[in-house]
């Protein structure tokens, strides 16, 4: 797989749109209490060998590549998947042998962490023990257990947000390795991609069906062109996620630029697509009831994670690729 899946690669992708179609539809998220994983589908997502997809044979995972991780996080990201499905697979990778069963397994839940001075947001479940720390050197996991946390308004449904401090001495697993974060930074780039495309297919039926002067408002280049718009953004964002989850995969030395880019550009798709998708819908677009503001909440809490716009510029500003 370079620019598309093909093979093995489209059966996976298959099997993972139907499992989580089925354990957790978008329409779940009009209802109060379904932020995060809940403990049955953690368990879920744990029978079917999610959570170690690209973890390798030797410790217990299915042995694939990032490839198969970028295809099922964009999967999860077009249904508003939780942060904590993520954080549960990237703590499978850090985790010594006598841990790393009940993660995989998704016995114990795992919540992520995200730096705010001195203090840690937590995006995940309440009932979350562990906690996973993660930046470009690596990461570090916690033991959270016994800590008090405070809850806080997330404005993201689809996660819920605890702020405090990290018991330091509470470190149960370690390691200084890029490759933890490449693996988060390639599965929030692709579930911002899933975002972007859900956006366009929302608003394309919509086109279809709503009249106005007598005509489908698909016909008028008001409509049109945005929707053009929108398709373009999303396939040049999945096509630099491809080959950046292919150069991945094939150890090139220049794949963490390419994953930067891909990160920036499935930021810009997914939140200019789901802004587009409101503007386009008109009144309906800006209901609660209506799944437009899902999408575009969820992309600015993923669009915060694993590489923000400044960030990301600035390393590509001075970034070589491979000829």
């Amino acid at each position: 797989m370079f620019l598309a899946p093909d093979g093995d690669e489209i059966e996976i992708t298959n099997a993972a749109a139907e499992f989580l179609g089925e354990a957790m539809p978008l329409d779940r998220l009009h209802t109060a209490g379904n932020a995060d994983m809940s403990v049955a589908l953690r368990a879920q997502l744990g029978n079917m060998g999610w959570f170690a997809l690209a973890l390798p044979e030797t410790k217990g995972g299915s042995g694939l590549t990032a490839v198969e991780h970028a295809l099922f996080f964009r999967e999860v990201g077009r249904l508003c998947g939780p942060v904590d499905i993520l954080a549960q697979s990237l703590a499978a990778h850090i985790a010594d042998e006598h841990l790393r069963p009940a993660i995989v397994s998704g016995e114990q839940g795992v919540a992520l962490v995200v730096k705010d001075g001195s203090r840690a947001r937590l995006i995940g479940a309440a009932d979350a023990v562990l906690a996973l720390q993660v930046d470009q050197q690596g990461g570090c996991l916690f033991d959270i257990a016994s800590t008090a946390f405070e809850e806080r308004a997330s404005l993201d449904i689809a996660n819920s947000l605890r702020i405090g401090d990290l018991p330091q001495a509470n470190r149960v697993a370690e390691v200084a390795d890029d490759r933890l974060w490449q693996l988060g930074q390639l599965g929030t780039a692709a579930m911002q991609i899933g975002l972007a495309e859900v956006a366009l297919e929302l608003i394309v039926e919509y086109a279809k069906v709503r009249e106005t002067f007598g005509r489908k408002i698909g016909s008028y280049q008001a409509v049109r062109h945005p929707c053009a718009d929108m398709a373009l953004r999303a396939e040049a964002a999945r096509c630099q996620l491809w080959f950046a989850a292919a150069a991945i995969k094939e150890g090139r030395s220049d794949a963490t630029v390419h994953l930067d880019a891909a990160k920036h550009l499935a930021n810009q798709a997914a939140l200019a697509n789901a802004d587009t998708n409101i503007q386009l819908h008109g009144g309906i677009g800006v209901t609660d009831e209506h799944h437009a503001h899902l999408l575009l909440k969820h992309s600015w809490l993923l669009g915060k994670l694993f590489g923000t716009k400044r960030a990301l510029l600035a390393r590509l500003l001075d970034a070589r690729v491979e000829s």
